[in-house]
């Protein structure tokens, strides 16, 4: 299945990104693994792109630099996400399976080899407890 990211891109146009260098993102509970990112940019292609993020949110930049995503299934339709893109940090406890293929994550996924569909059909897991401890 091919992807649109807003401006017409396709997963077959994003080529694959060097991996340079791994981090723990402690901006997150628990830490979530990321990635330093080195994407090629063919000859007269712009690196600046328009992005879709789940739920709608737009906007405009080069592919990420800074890339982490985690996805648990926690119901039939419902997901709990986690996503470092560069700065961002982002936290959805309730996406459905549309809001998530609907995005650019489809195609920035593909170009690093994993399969969205694969990670949206694991089975549905509780909760961990960590995620819902408050603090005393």
């Amino acid at each position: 299945m091919d992807h649109t990211l807003v401006r017409g891109m396709t997963a077959a146009a994003l080529p694959p990104p060097e991996i340079v260098g791994c981090f723990f993102d402690d901006g997150f509970t628990p830490k979530l693994l990321a990635m330093r990112l080195l994407w090629p940019v063919a000859e007269g292609q712009s690196e600046e792109c328009a992005w879709v993020l789940p739920l709608g949110d737009v906007f405009n930049g080069p592919a990420p630099r800074e890339f982490g995503f985690s996805l648990h299934r926690t119901g039939d339709d419902q997901y709990d996400a986690r996503l470092r893109w560069d700065s961002r940090r982002i936290h959805w406890t309730s996406l459905r399976r549309a809001d998530l293929l609907e995005s650019s994550l489809p195609v920035v996924l593909a170009a690093m080899g994993t399969d969205l569909h694969y990670l949206l059909d694991q089975p549905i897991s509780e909760p961990s407890p960590s995620r819902h401890l408050k603090a005393g």
